[in-house]
């Protein structure tokens, strides 16, 4: 049996405060991600790491954001996070929009999908996996096939997640 995961400032930021937020809001999300997204989510981080032990707590070097439209009426804020140190932390979280995905009582307009860090085999190379954070909070794994972690081969293993 594996030890839980501590959840720490980071794994909290990634899959409590930021997908609540999204899920909840993803119009007043986006939009203050347009206006002010730096300052946005380092008052979303340090609200994160109120109450955490210093030993679970990280600066914000390293949080930063690009939005992107891949195609109509699809948005995608990529959030780019400060290093992981431990198994189930992010590199990347991305925030995707697509306000007209509704077919009779099911939505699918919002996913939150996270690039974790996950145990390697080869302690040389850094392993990873796909996550998505439902709107309940739940964590599903999407892909145990490791992406690189860079921004760009994360857009891409989104892109083809998406349908």
């Amino acid at each position: 049996m594996t030890p839980p995961i501590e959840n720490t400032q980071a794994r909290i930021f990634c899959v409590k405060v930021l997908p609540s937020l999204f899920h909840g809001t993803p119009n007043q999300c986006l939009g203050f991600l347009n206006r002010d997204g730096t300052k946005f989510l380092r008052f979303y981080w340090d609200e994160a790491g109120k109450g955490l032990p210093e030993h679970l707590r990280r600066d914000t070097f390293g949080l930063n954001y690009v939005i992107r439209e891949p195609a109509a009426y699809t948005a995608i804020a990529l959030i780019s996070l400060p290093q992981p140190q431990i198994e189930g932390e992010s590199y990347f979280s991305a925030l995707i929009y697509r306000p007209n995905r509704r077919l009779w009582f099911v939505s699918d307009m919002t996913k939150v999908i996270n690039l974790e860090m996950t145990p390697s085999d080869d302690p040389s190379r850094l392993a990873t996996r796909l996550v998505e954070i439902t709107p309940r909070l739940e964590r599903e794994v999407l892909s145990k096939e490791s992406v690189e972690p860079r921004l760009e081969e994360f857009y891409q293993a989104l892109l083809r997640q998406l349908d």
